[in-house]
């Protein structure tokens, strides 16, 4: 597993759509737009910012900072979290020296230092901290058609929220 953040623009967004709920009921007609749109909505407000310390971004909203030293592996595994309603970004050490940077290719091996890696994640939730609070939630923009038994019925991807902090990450650091 290679981590999404390290991967091109359509192996990032193909990785992301499969861990959606909706996807084995998606039609790509149906993607093309919402997805572009969810992309360029996290390069755009990287570029707004990216001059900026993330960690100074962070302090400057009050945002928690707490490390989880559990291992979780659920359906996915979880590296980070943001909590909006406290504000809060929680980091799962754990995972992330276990899983995340030993999967990091060598081409970015200035990543597999913790202390920076550490970086990423916050950056990552930090944008989930500007949908929360200032831009909204990049999800609950469009919606997508899925057939329900033989009823159409529109439904948010929450997939397009991940390709878009990720799209952030990457233009905030520069990782091309």
């Amino acid at each position: 597993m290679v981590p999404s953040v390290f991967l091109d623009k359509q192996q990032l967004i193909s990785q992301e759509l499969k861990f959606d709920i909706y996807y084995n009921r998606i039609s790509q007609h149906n993607l093309d737009d919402i997805l572009e749109m969810a992309w360029s909505r996290g390069i755009r407000e990287a570029k707004r910012i990216k001059h900026k310390n993330i960690k100074q971004l962070i302090r400057e909203e009050n945002i928690i900072i707490e490390t989880d030293e559990k291992t979780y592996n659920l359906n996915y595994i979880i590296f980070s979290s943001y909590e909006s309603k406290e504000k809060k970004i929680t980091l799962y050490k754990k995972n992330i020296q276990n899983i995340f940077i030993p999967s990091i290719p060598d081409k970015y091996v200035l990543w597999k230092n913790y202390e920076k890696v550490i970086d990423l994640f916050l950056t990552h939730e930090y944008f989930h901290h500007l949908e929360a609070n200032y831009i909204g939630v990049t999800s609950e923009i469009k919606k997508i058609q899925i057939k329900i038994g033989p009823f159409i019925v529109k439904r948010k991807l929450k997939s397009l929220s991940e390709i878009a902090a990720h799209a952030f990450v990457k233009e905030f650091y520069d990782i091309w």
